[in-house]
C-alpha cells in the first residue's frame, strides 16, 4: 500500500504509544472531568496539534527522501538508535499513577492544543519514528497515511476515554500499575524495531 511496509508493525506500535498516558491525554481527561462537550473539545485540540506536528515530520521527512536518499537512510537508522534509547527509558521507568488535573481555565481546545504544539519532543519523535515504515522511493502520501492512521486510532480511543471518564477516573486507583506497564511493552517495541534496522 503504497510502499508502506510492516504495516501491522505499525498499527501495534501505534496502538501502545496512544495507550501510553501523555500530555495530551491527560488534558482531555481533565477536560473530559468538567462535560464531555468540554473533552470532545480538547480531543479536537489535540487532534489538530497532532495533525500539524505530523505534517511537520512528513514533509520533513518526504523532502529528505526525494532530495538525499542517503541523508534520509541517516534519518531512518539515527531515528532506529533514537527508537532504542527511548525503548530502555520506558522499560526502566518507575511511573505507576496518572496525575490527572481537573479542568483548567479558558477554552479546552485552545488548552489542548498548545500542549500539544509545546511538547518539542512530539516532531522528534515523529521524524523518527514513521521513517521506520517507509523505504526509500515512497511518496509523501505513504507518509499521510501513516499519520491519518494514526490520528484516527488515537481519536477514537480518546473518545472512549472521553464517554467513559467518570468510571476511569473513580478506578485509577485501583490500577496504579498500568503506565509501568503500557510503558514496559512500548519500549519492547521500539527496541525491537532497532534491532531489526540492526540485522537488516
Amino acid at each position: 500500500m503504497l510502499g508502506i511496509t510492516d504495516f501491522p508493525a505499525f498499527l501495534v506500535a501505534s496502538t501502545l504509544l496512544i495507550l501510553s498516558p501523555g500530555p495530551g491525554t491527560l488534558a482531555i481527561l481533565g477536560s473530559a472531568t468538567a462535560s464531555r462537550r468540554a473533552g470532545f473539545a480538547a480531543l479536537a485540540g489535540t487532534s489538530t496539534g497532532d495533525a500539524i506536528l505530523l505534517a511537520a515530520a512528513a514533509i520533513g521527512a518526504a523532502t529528505l527522501l526525494a532530495s538525499n536518499p542517503m541523508a534520509f537512510n541517516v534519518l531512518k537508522y539515527g531515528g532506529g538508535a533514537y527508537l532504542v534509547w527511548l525503548g530502555i527509558k520506558s522499560l526502566l521507568s518507575k511511573e505507576q499513577g496518572l496525575a490527572v488535573s481537573g479542568p483548567g481555565q479558558g477554552s479546552p481546545f485552545r488548552r489542548s492544543l498548545l500542549v500539544t504544539l509545546l511538547n518539542p519532543k512530539a516532531v522528534v519523535f515523529f521524524m523518527a519514528f514513521f521513517p521506520q515504515f517507509v523505504p526509500p522511493g515512497a511518496s509523501i502520501w505513504a507518509f499521510a497515511v501513516l499519520g491519518a492512521v494514526f490520528i484516527g486510532l488515537n481519536c477514537i480511543y480518546q473518545a472512549m476515554l472521553i464517554v467513559g471518564a467518570g468510571f476511569i477516573l473513580r478506578h485509577l486507583d485501583e490500577a496504579p500499575h498500568y503506565a509501568l506497564w503500557v510503558n514496559r511493552l512500548l519500549g519492547a517495541v521500539f527496541i525491537l524495531f532497532g534491532a531489526k534496522l540492526a540485522v537488516g
